[in-house]
């Protein structure tokens, strides 16, 4: 059963050598175990989102610049999360501040070809109603953009 998205949930990316945690700012008014239920739109870089550690995407200028310099040795740099459109797709039946809220289930891209996931949505007493959607045709499209982008440079 898919899970509410917490203040403190864990994130993973595909291109970062760690783990990320989610910020919830206090003014959302929902809880569950006395924790701020995520919306849609908590996705701000360094507000909502933190780094991943290291970045290893040859898409982010610096790493591509570190590498370069080492002779096309792959050069992990410090993760700065690029993301600049919410979470995908959420719970359009349950809303948090008029938007819906964060699930378990979605996902979110940063600009250097990172698909980012959601790897402990920190709660587990309060489940939605409903199996989560399949999510394999949006990441298989998302995997296939990366490589076409990585194709063209």
């Amino acid at each position: 059963m898919p899970n509410y998205v917490c203040n403190g949930a864990s994130m993973g990316c595909t291109f970062g050598t760690g783990s990320a945690s989610l910020s919830i700012l206090p003014e959302k008014c929902i809880n569950v175990e006395h924790n701020p239920i995520a919306n849609i739109m908590d996705f701000k870089p360094m507000v909502n989102i933190s780094d991943f550690g290291n970045c290893i995407s040859l898409m982010n200028p610096v790493v591509a610049a570190a590498t370069a310099a080492a002779n096309g040795v792959l050069q992990p740099q410090t993760c700065v999360p690029a993301i600049i459109s919410p979470w995908m797709p959420g719970q359009p039946n349950v809303l948090v501040k008029n938007m819906p809220a964060l699930m378990d289930f979605c996902i979110n891209t940063c600009m250097y070809m990172g698909i980012i996931t959601i790897t402990n949505a920190g709660e587990t007493s309060v489940s939605t109603a409903g199996p989560a959607p399949d999510m394999s045709a949006m990441a298989a499209e998302l995997s296939a953009a990366a490589d076409a982008a990585s194709a063209e440079m």
